[in-house]
């Protein structure tokens, strides 16, 4: 138990820094479209602290958690999904390279999050704890993945706006 107690710890101290980033960079992006990113990261990454919270009671007062537990909290992975896409990124170079730098740091937040919830995941022994912390591991990689989506179109606009494109 003290070992999941000390990784949930540890989770919920990532998933508040998490949004806390995301709170203060939505603030400073120039594109209206990465803000809305930003703000909905630290939306779902409100809802993991409070899942994480209710995990780490019911882990301290001996209650048994199951997939159950993870599969009902209300954490939208779809948020995502539909975006319209525009230009992802607009205003002057300087701006558009702020927006793409901190599209990058997020990206990296959330495969630091994938990689710490699957590590973990092989350090417990309870399967069900296992199945939870797998499963917190593929939101992020949700999360990951639609912020490449978005750094990748933003970097296309980046260029585009230099009348640039790589040969790669």
């Amino acid at each position: 138990m003290e070992k999941v107690i000390g990784i949930l710890r540890f989770a919920l101290m990532r998933e508040i820094e998490g949004r806390e980033f995301y709170k203060e960079k939505a603030k400073k992006v120039s594109s209206k479209e990465i803000k809305a990113l930003l703000e909905g990261l630290a939306y779902m990454e409100e809802d993991h602290v409070k899942f994480i919270e209710n995990l780490m009671k019911k882990v301290e007062n001996n209650v048994e958690v199951t997939l159950d537990d993870a599969q009902q909290a209300i954490v939208r992975t779809d948020f995502f999904e539909g975006r319209e896409k525009s230009e992802m990124v607009n205003g002057s170079l300087d701006q558009m390279a702020n927006d793409l730098a901190i599209l990058r740091m997020a990206y990296l937040i959330e495969e630091d999050f994938e990689k710490f919830y699957k590590e973990s995941a092989e350090k417990v022994s309870d399967p069900e704890m296992k199945k939870i912390l797998n499963l917190l591991g593929t939101w992020e990689n949700g999360h990951k993945k639609a912020l490449e989506e978005a750094y990748e179109e933003a970097k296309r606009s980046y260029w585009n706006q230099q009348g640039f494109e790589p040969l790669f």
